[in-house]
């Protein structure tokens, strides 16, 4: 391929409804204008025209190429191009760019020709294993141009027979693909005899395209009809054979092993791969095939390879970025899933109103009808008995209203709670279909109680990870994980990327060096004494309310410690947001005085490299303290203990802590890998500022990373925003509204 140009003109319409294909293509693409028509002799270096496949409009901007004596280059959709449709999405993830023609219009020369020429001329045994994974990956994972489904209906159930099963694909009529592959309405038909003649004992379906009308009508009334979308791998998987013009549906065929027809010339014909008995007299079908002369046939990892790799430049939706096709695999893969889970009818119950714009990023999926009932408001001048009354009886309107299959999302075990309660007294029925929302384990740069939107949460349908008392999502997640060979090794590398760039929930605090100086003077005096990291927490927050420990107060385990290791060295470590003032479990002075130190503002990494042992009720400091090799002690239950990872305070009294670790058992014990991957990678979902879908958790860790270390000092209008915020905060006591 020519060198690419640097910047590309093109039509606002191109721009507005593909988002990210300035990042793809890594070029600027600019607006055409009026400029551009009137000042011909304008010298315009390293730069083209970008027309959009065959359209109409590519006629104009093919005039202007000429006008201006610019090269022309067309872009097209891509083969994996997005979560949804074509026509509702301007997220497309993939694209191809060709300087000569289109892939699909084989009536003229195009680069994919070319470049499926190089690659089997530079074959090797790496790209043949590259292609070979990707392709498994794609096929296991059913993953097409567009992915909104991951099924298909169950040919032999519908035909209610088990004769084999051969698939035509229908085409819209007129298309340019169809043109372009040299056919024509009677290839079509021609495509439908033969499928009989030479299929006479198998159910032919049609399979109908999703666009637009097609050519097959009512004078084929005896095939079978798959109307409905679907996924296309999933319904291939169950075909014998596939008869195609110049779908792209017969490429993925291929890579799925099956039979392939072609009735017109496309760009993966002509190999010897598909059966071209009906095209191989055609003149383009000989003129395709001079072109091929002196060159060797590739195999279907080299198409793909020359095709998908070669040809195709890639965006990651969820950071705006080019990317490579793993990337955007990932990308697919997660945002499915999650659509899966989430599909259809969801209300957010109950979110205040700052927390609208944010979930909506981590939901609001195609195929997810997401409403928000926002909370009450509560009015200023009305008494405390009259706001309540008006939210009580706002929620008996809503909720009396609303279908009993109807599924809600809170923030919070207490909504949870509270919103099941409601729903029974006014709906007179118990309600399990509640999703519960909240924090996820690599929140932010800076603290929730300020109102930072959190770049990480957890949806989970059975309970709440840190709700000890009854099973969760996460629960059942750790119960039952076993890692393939590459789930341990992506483990691996999180686990490093977590450690080198040292994070942590809130990722806040300072590197202290008071502390370190206090820390090294104790261990001059106490040469053989540990050093404990005590973890304060949030003492009315409900990980602490509801982790089965007996102890639910910092003082208390403080105290709980220090009568159990009176000579050596602990560190008392105070949440952040008690520190700050926003939330309530703050040490009286007596009881601060147990601890050698108090590690005010230190960031929580640096604490941890100080200590040699971990003390808490159940905060997330245990899970990061297992992520460095310490030894962890849990006065409570939370999510990582019971798996033999920790040291587990067990009271014989203590019956829900009893029931916990009877439900965490397992035939093997848990790795720390399979840690890792339940709690970061299986649980939680993450989402970027300002981005479209769904993230993955190093994505997130390399954006905290990378924020943190290009952040400039704060301006003073933000510094009094800030602070205003964190002090409406501590008077209001989060009672948000």
């Amino acid at each position: 391929m020519r060198a690419r140009p640097q910047v590309f003109f093109t039509s606002q319409a191109i721009i507005n409804n593909n988002r990210l294909l300035s990042a793809a293509l890594d070029a600027p693409i600019q607006v055409l204008g009026w400029q551009h028509h009137l000042n011909k002799h304008q010298a315009f270096d390293h730069q083209a025209i970008l027309a959009w496949g065959l359209r109409p409009s590519a006629q104009k901007a093919e005039r202007l190429s000429k006008r201006l004596n610019l090269p022309l280059w067309r872009a097209e959709d891509g083969f994996l191009r997005s979560l949804d449709g074509g026509t509702k999405s301007r997220y497309a993830a993939s694209f191809v760019l060709d300087d000569l023609g289109i892939y699909f219009d084989l009536t003229r020369p195009n680069r994919l020709q070319s470049l499926i020429y190089h690659t089997v001329q530079d074959w090797n045994e790496v790209k043949q294993a590259y292609a070979d994974a990707l392709i498994d990956k794609l096929i296991n994972h059913k993953l097409s141009k567009y992915n909104a489904s991951s099924t298909a209906p169950n040919l032999s159930l519908l035909a209610k027979n088990n004769k084999p099963h051969v698939i035509i694909v229908d085409q819209v009529v007129g298309d340019a693909s169809v043109t372009g592959a040299g056919a024509d309405a009677q290839s079509f038909f021609a495509m439908y005899d033969a499928a009989r003649r030479i299929y006479p004992e198998a159910n032919i379906w049609i399979k109908a395209h999703p666009a637009g009308q097609g050519y097959f009508g009512t004078q084929h009334r005896d095939a079978l009809v798959i109307g409905e979308s679907c996924n296309p791998i999933a319904l291939l998987e169950q075909a014998e054979a596939v008869f195609t013009v110049s779908s792209h549906m017969g490429f993925e065929a291929l890579m799925l092993g099956k039979t392939v027809h072609c009735f017109g010339v496309n760009w993966y014909s002509g190999f010897g791969l598909t059966i071209d008995d009906f095209i191989k007299d055609s003149k383009l079908y000989r003129q395709v095939q001079a072109q091929y002369l002196g060159h060797p046939c590739p195999n279907v990892a080299q198409l793909f390879y020359a095709s998908y790799i070669e040809y195709s430049y890639y965006a990651d939706p969820a950071t705006g970025k080019c990317s490579d096709i793993e990337t955007v695999m990932d990308y697919l893969i997660t945002n499915r899933h999650w659509q899966d889970r989430l599909a259809g009818d969801l209300l957010a119950y109950d979110f205040s109103r700052w927390k609208v714009s944010f979930v909506k990023g981590f939901v609001k999926f195609p195929q997810t009808d997401l409403v928000f009932k926002s909370k009450t408001k509560m009015r200023l001048f009305y008494t405390d008995r009259y706001n309540a009354w008006r939210a009580q009886q706002d929620d008996k309107k809503s909720l009396r209203a609303l279908p009993d299959h109807q599924r809600y999302l809170v923030w919070g075990l207490a909504a949870k709670q509270s919103l099941a309660q409601k729903i029974l007294d006014y709906q007179d029925r118990a309600c399990a279909d509640i999703l519960c929302m909240e924090d996820g384990f690599i929140r932010s740069n800076g603290l929730g109680a300020t109102l930072i939107e959190p770049l990480s949460v957890v949806i989970d349908d059975l309970g709440i990870y840190f709700d000890a008392t009854c099973h969760s999502r996460l629960e059942t997640i750790l119960k039952t994980i076993h890692l393939d060979d590459k789930q341990r090794q992506r483990a691996q590398r999180l686990h490093q990327l977590l450690l080198s760039h040292q994070v942590s929930k809130y990722n806040v605090g300072n590197k202290n060096h008071t502390l370190l100086e206090r820390i090294d003077e104790l261990k001059a005096t106490k040469p053989q004494a540990k050093v404990h990291l005590v973890v304060g927490q949030v003492e009315d927050d409900a990980s602490v309310q509801n982790c089965a420990s007996l102890i639910k107060k910092n003082g208390e385990l403080l105290n709980k410690v220090r009568q159990q290791f009176p000579q050596d060295i602990i560190i008392y470590k105070p949440h952040p947001d008690v520190e700050a003032g926003l939330r309530h479990g703050k040490l009286d002075d007596k009881t601060q005085q147990l601890a050698d130190v108090i590690a005010h503002d230190a960031a929580m990494p640096m604490c941890l490299e100080l200590c040699d042992v971990v003390h808490t009720i159940s905060s997330l400091t245990g899970f990061e303290a297992l992520l460095r090799g310490l030894d962890v002690v849990c006065y409570g239950m939370p999510f990582y203990a019971g798996f033999g990872l920790t040291q587990d305070v067990i009271e014989p009294d203590n019956t829900p802590k009893q029931a916990a670790l009877t439900r965490r058992s397992r035939n093997q014990p848990l790795t720390l890998e399979a840690l890792i991957y339940g709690v970061l990678i299986d649980y939680p979902i993450y989402h970027l500022p300002n981005q479209y879908g769904l993230a993955q958790c190093e994505q997130v860790i390399e954006y905290i990373y990378q924020h943190s270390a290009n952040a400039k000092p704060p301006s003073v209008i933000h510094r009094v925003k800030r602070m205003t915020k964190t002090r409406l905060m501590q008077l209001r006591k989060f009672t948000i509204r």
